[in-house]
């Protein structure tokens, strides 16, 4: 009776009461509607399938590059299926001559928040490869380089990849654009993420597979299933961590040159030139040399030039409310400060040695930080790194060191970082790896050539970066290479398509300084005119993209590329030069001198962003001109943003007597439907769900309270009968041109505007 009992309780808690010589040869366990299905009858089969769609088959699991004898399922729970493998003796690289017992290997497939993984850690293990039969899917991710072939897609079929952070100059393009990432993102719906800073490489729909291989002691493989980018990479950042948010003043317009030869003086004289012409900035940074030292930097300080940098800081945020930062490196060039550097002729930092990190994170602090620099633009590691030198921590080999190294550099600077400003500071970086990204801010993308080639290649790494899962991306507006002076039309499309991008840098001048600079009162009165615009949209923008970074942990990158959102949707695989912008904005820059374009816009209806009375349906591809004034976006029906006033740069010099007012632009469904907004307030950095409802009759919009006034501006084909706010009827606008209705309101207390036709 007691063993009746004891049996009966296996069973409540999901065990499995099959000996291991008779378990069943096919089990699974069921996420969701998910199903994981394990089949060992002949070798091993997994599949992961949602109805009858087989989206993953994983066909064989090797160690050392050699497949298992056989494998047995030897336990199975509610969560977890253990599974054995028995492989030959030779699979062990240092076995000895008379071992000739088999090696054993387990594999543990546990259900996890949002996905299953893979884990398996044989003590003799040194490299693992998957297997995933191709079937026909599309594979987007793993590099922010346009690895193999500089082919702008971002689809990876029939391409070989290889994740390791190592850049050689102008092989791939754009140069230096060294993010990498174990993660991939499938048209079959699902993410897979090999949790290793080992190198890999992956072979995509090669002779009928998807292979990946890492020099990896451990298999610690992750699939996260999702309808589109947004639900996968919530898994992802559930388990790797939220990425670092952006303070408010790293979203507007920052400002640099790559070469200050008029130190500190020359960086505030393009300020005030900038605001005299009422062109809004929040950040500026400086690029090296600007320290003493070996490469104008290994003393890590400001040079003669730079001088009581307190002073000229706290005038850039007094005077103009910017905030100020600098360029980095691990890297010095030759000079070992430090403990313990690496050898060779960049003599990187040791980072994997205590004392030699700590010692960088307090010269960070004592020579910069303390005076009021909050961020910094770190560049190397991708670079003349020398892999086989000894670290201290004698137990990370090579394999792992490139894609190690660049997470700990980027750790490192956060902390410091950390340690004065909390979290208003910024890390962007060059070179970056995958578990990077809760200390990452963003990703500069390398030095792309200033040349329409280079605009086009810089926003494809820019579409394989979102894949990857880094929220926030940035281009080196005008471009790096090359002289400061460049066409007209060039710089503004540069400008108009970076300008929606996550971190909106403008480089004004040339690499090293070299030749003309690009400030805009090197142009016309025209192309000043359009600069100017193009900044103040940004402006208005920055508490949408502030809502954006703050909440990518449960919506996604900043950035999406359309395949990104609509994986089912064979149209948008190939597309590169297509993002949205959040759920509400489509963004198609133009990269090319022809004021035209081609532009697919996905299923849905879909209205121009400057002008709401142009519709256009979805699923469709649409040949537009463009003049050189006009960037191409597109609002989708039933999709809310926010625009608004609320934070000031330098604009405040000249804006200090505006209400600050938020604009909710509201673009109902044709017929009935509801959403939502996730708003951040950057006042208060609450969160508040703005909603949006249409049925046949009326629209409702809700917005909780705020600080300030706010403005609904509700695209409408029909002039409304009624216009009620919390109950009382109030006066409206309706522009009938544009479609849009308008209501202002001071109040400051939750509001619910409804409107009837």
């Amino acid at each position: 009776m007691k063993v009746k009992q004891y049996l009966c309780r296996l069973v409540a808690v999901g065990v499995s009461l099959l000996p291991i010589s008779v378990m069943a040869e096919q089990v699974s366990l069921q996420l969701a509607e998910q199903t994981l299905q394990v089949d060992t009858d002949h070798g091993l089969k997994i599949t992961l399938s949602h109805a009858s769609q087989v989206k993953m088959a994983l066909e064989d699991v090797q160690f050392n590059y050699q497949s298992a004898l056989n494998w047995k399922i030897k336990r199975q729970a509610k969560n977890e299926i253990v599974l054995q493998a028995s492989f030959k003796p030779g699979v062990e690289f240092y076995r000895t001559v008379n071992d000739n017992q088999p090696r054993q290997a387990i594999l543990t497939i546990s259900k996890v928040d949002g996905g299953f993984r893979f884990y398996s850690a044989p003590d003799w293990g040194r490299q693992v490869k998957l297997k995933l039969k191709d079937l026909g899917s599309h594979i987007f991710g793993l590099t922010e380089g346009l690895q193999p072939d500089n082919r702008l897609s971002p689809d990876l079929r029939n391409a070989t990849v290889h994740v390791d952070v190592n850049a050689e100059e102008a092989s791939i393009h754009e140069n230096y654009a060294s993010a990498h990432s174990a993660f991939f993102m499938s048209s079959l719906g699902y993410g897979a993420f090999f949790d290793t800073f080992a190198r890999g490489t992956y072979d995509i729909a090669i002779n009928g597979y998807h292979t990946i291989q890492h020099d990896s002691k451990t298999l610690d493989w992750y699939v996260f299933p999702g309808k589109n980018g947004a639900q996968i990479h919530k898994a992802y950042f559930a388990l790797i961590g939220a990425p670092k948010a952006v303070p408010a003043w790293g979203l507007g317009p920052v400002g640099w040159r790559d070469q200050n030869d008029g130190g500190a003086a020359e960086m505030l004289d393009d300020i005030a030139k900038m605001s005299e012409r009422q062109m809004p900035f929040t950040a500026w940074f400086v690029d090296r040399p600007y320290s003493d030292g070996t490469h104008g930097w290994s003393q890590m300080n400001f040079s003669p030039l730079f001088a009581d940098p307190a002073k000229w800081i706290n005038t850039m945020r007094e005077q103009y409310g910017l905030e100020f930062m600098t360029w980095t490196t691990p890297a010095f060039f030759g000079a070992t400060p430090f403990a313990k550097h690496l050898d060779g002729d960049f003599s990187y930092i040791d980072v994997s040695d205590a004392q030699s990190q700590q010692a960088f994170k307090q010269a960070l602090v004592d020579k910069q930080l303390q005076f009021g620099v909050k961020g910094h633009k770190i560049d190397r590691a991708d670079e003349a790194f020398p892999v086989s030198e000894k670290w201290a921590d004698e137990s990370v080999l090579p394999a792992y060191r490139r894609n190690l190294y660049t997470y700990l550099m980027t750790k490192m600077h956060d902390e410091a970082l950390r340690s004065v400003w909390g979290d208003d500071q910024i890390t962007f970086t060059r070179s970056a790896i995958h578990r990077s990204q809760p200390y990452l801010s963003a990703i500069w993308a390398g030095d792309p050539r200033t040349s329409w080639d280079g605009l086009q290649a810089n926003f494809a790494n820019a579409a394989r970066s979102s894949f990857m899962g880094f929220p926030v991306w940035g281009t080196d507006v005008g471009g790096y290479q090359g002289e400061g002076y460049i066409p007209q039309d060039l710089y503004l499309r540069w400008m108009q398509a970076g300008s929606m991008t996550g971190l909106f840098e403008i480089k004004l001048d040339g690499a090293g300084g070299d030749g003309r600079d690009r400030m805009p009162w090197q142009y016309d009165d025209n192309f000043q005119k359009q600069f100017k615009h193009i900044l103040d949209d940004r402006m208005a923008l920055v508490p949408y993209l502030y809502s954006l970074v703050h909440t990518s942990a449960q919506t996604g990158t900043v950035m999406q590329p359309l395949a990104y959102r609509h994986l089912d949707d064979k149209n948008t695989y190939q597309i590169w030069d297509e993002f949205y912008v959040g759920d509400a904005i489509l963004v198609a820059p133009v990269f090319t001198p022809e004021n035209q374009r081609s532009v697919y816009l996905p299923e849905g209806n879909w209205r121009d962003f400057d002008d709401p009375a142009v519709r256009y349906q979805g699923g469709k591809r649409y040949d537009l001109k463009v003049p050189l004034v006009k960037l191409p976006r597109f609002v989708k029906a039933n999709s809310l943003f926010v625009s608004g006033n609320l934070y000031h740069g330098s604009d405040k010099i000249w804006r200090a007597d505006e209400q600050p007012t938020l604009t909710i632009h509201a673009f109902p469904a044709v017929k009935q439907g509801e959403t939502q907004f996730q708003y951040v307030d950057l006042i208060d950095n609450k969160h508040k769900t703005i909603s949006l409802k249409r049925d046949a009759k009326q629209l409702v919009v809700n917005s909780p309270a705020v600080d300030y006034a706010r403005v609904f501006e509700v695209v409408t084909d029909t002039a409304p009968k009624t216009v009620v706010l919390n109950g009382k009827v109030v006066d409206f606008s309706f522009k009938q041109q544009q479609n849009l209705l308008l209501v202002t309101s001071d109040s400051q207390d939750d509001l619910r505007l409804q409107v009837t036709f």
